[in-house]
């Protein structure tokens, strides 16, 4: 979750603008969390309070109806109607905020239950749900079996056997989760580190907070979340935010 919050981060400012400086800073005034981070809280809130996760969605993200980045046209219309059914899409929504059910469940039936709930009660599309129980059981994965790399290529390739040969950097943006999640799995599996992993996912261009929070979520898993960067994307959040994020991290020990 935090490795979510943090990529997100990192990426912000090159959403619109993206960059191929190969040096760019990890940490900048300018950057700030979005919408990606949002809903990732959202979602471990619904954990938190034990709420469905549509009605958990609803109530954070109209309550920062705003932020950085915005959310996307199909979420935001579905937030300003009464009828709360999903939509079914396959956009990368699902994948980006799920990182707290890989935290939260230790069973490994139950995380992938709640993961494809987190993504149903909007991303019902089949490749919707699919990008969500794929981060998430990515999440869990790596937190249990983190020294196990040929183990977790092994459980990405029954998601995504494609993910090895991943075509890269995006050279178009590339909304949905079977363009995403392959290409993050991708880097997570040969990044050497967590930043290692988060700058070459934002040098692949594209939706780059999005993809930040889909890496990050897994890098953080695998490496850890280094402070100097978790406190510079953590003090963007809003103080409410941080509360949730503080009560869903000490009660889950999360560290990535």
């Amino acid at each position: 979750m935090k490795g979510a919050i943090t990529g997100d981060y990192i990426g912000s400012i090159y959403e619109f603008n993206n960059t191929k400086d190969a040096y760019f800073q990890l940490i900048s005034p300018n950057k700030e969390i979005t919408d990606d981070s949002i809903c990732t809280i959202a979602v471990a809130n619904a954990i938190l309070r034990g709420i469905p996760y549509g009605e958990a969605l609803h109530e954070l993200c109209l309550k920062f109806p705003d932020p950085m980045g915005a959310y996307g046209n199909g979420f935001l219309a579905w937030l300003n109607r009464k009828d709360m059914s999903p939509y079914n899409s396959c956009g990368n929504g699902s994948a980006m905020r799920v990182s707290a059910v890989g935290w939260a469940f230790e069973k490994e039936d139950v995380m992938l239950s709640e993961a494809e709930k987190s993504a149903a009660c909007t991303h019902n599309h089949p490749e919707g749900v699919k990008g969500a129980k794929c981060v998430a059981h990515a999440v869990w994965y790596l937190r249990h079996y983190k020294d196990d790399l040929e183990g977790f290529k092994k459980l990405m390739s029954q998601y995504y056997p494609e993910w090895e040969t991943y075509y890269k950097p995006f050279e178009q943006w590339n909304g949905v989760c079977q363009n995403t999640v392959p290409l993050c799995i991708q880097e997570v599996v040969y990044g050497k580190s967590y930043e290692d992993t988060i700058r070459n996912i934002v040098l692949c261009g594209g939706d780059t907070d999005t993809n930040g929070a889909v890496a990050g979520a897994m890098a953080g898993a695998r490496w850890g979340v280094p402070d100097n960067l978790w406190q510079a994307a953590y003090k963007t959040a809003d103080p409410y935010l941080q509360g949730i994020i503080d009560e869903f991290v000490t009660k889950f020990n999360v560290n990535g």
